[in-house]
């Protein structure tokens, strides 16, 4: 899955990697260093055959659902059954978006000589995954306005990140990575039509290259959500025992 990632310098490199301008980059939230679910977030989406950044609630809310606390389970969407599944299917074939990131954190389980946490006893220990080449990675994902029954002025738009099987930099760590959409294939992925979805993007849902990752260990600070800043990216002394 893909619990918590990172937006900083990758929006600002949006304006000269894709056709999006500064004015549109301007509304979106401040450098963040460890979103976590339920957040607001950025991502770029077809808007009136416009490539625009638009802020998303983090956690899909489908629009037929009169209880928008499914959101909070719907952070993630698995690229093999997104397809059928009723709380994905129709936004994959109609809403789909591309989430920007400097990189994202997985956990490697919990080992007797690695990071301990206050209580002393061993937790998992966080990576930080971004891209060897230097480049914003592009999350797909999928998005869905949910409007409130009760309520016509509670309006939110949200989404999921999209996770396939792990490639083989990422499945030292863990068995699924999110899904990284080449610059090459934006476009694609936002404009195709709803009719020619699956044929035409189904391979896009595919574990990224091997080059494409590389990752360090950094600190046990991230494990907490509360915490912020740009030093929680950083690479950390393998030997570091205490959580804080």
């Amino acid at each position: 899955m893909c619990g918590r990632f990172v937006q900083a310098g990758s929006l600002q490199q949006l304006s000269t990697l894709l056709n999006v301008t500064v004015d549109d980059l301007s509304a979106t939230p401040q450098a963040r260093y460890n979103i976590a679910p339920a957040a607001i977030v950025a991502a770029l989406c077809d808007r009136n055959d416009h490539l625009t950044v638009a802020q998303f609630e983090w956690g899909l809310i489908p629009s037929w659902t009169k209880d928008p606390s499914i959101g909070q389970r719907l952070v993630n969407a698995r690229a093999e059954t997104v397809w059928e599944k009723p709380s994905f299917r129709a936004a994959i074939r109609s809403s789909r978006v591309v989430v920007p990131a400097d990189g994202f954190f997985e956990w490697s389980p919990a080992r007797r000589d690695g990071p301990r946490g206050r209580n002393g006893k061993p937790v998992k220990e966080p990576h930080y995954f971004t891209r060897g080449d230097e480049q914003p990675m592009l999350l797909g994902g999928i998005s869905s306005l949910w409007r409130n029954p009760l309520d016509a002025e509670d309006m939110r738009h949200t989404l999921c990140l999209l996770t396939t099987a792990a490639n083989p930099t990422m499945q030292r760590i863990h068995h699924r990575m999110p899904v990284i959409i080449e610059a090459s294939g934006v476009e694609q992925w936002l404009v195709t039509s709803e009719h020619d979805a699956r044929e035409a993007l189904d391979h896009v849902l595919t574990p990224a290259s091997e080059e494409v990752l590389v990752e360090h260990v950094v600190s046990t600070e991230v494990n907490n959500s509360r915490n912020e800043g740009k030093h929680l990216i950083a690479p950390t002394d393998e030997s570091q025992t205490t959580l804080f």
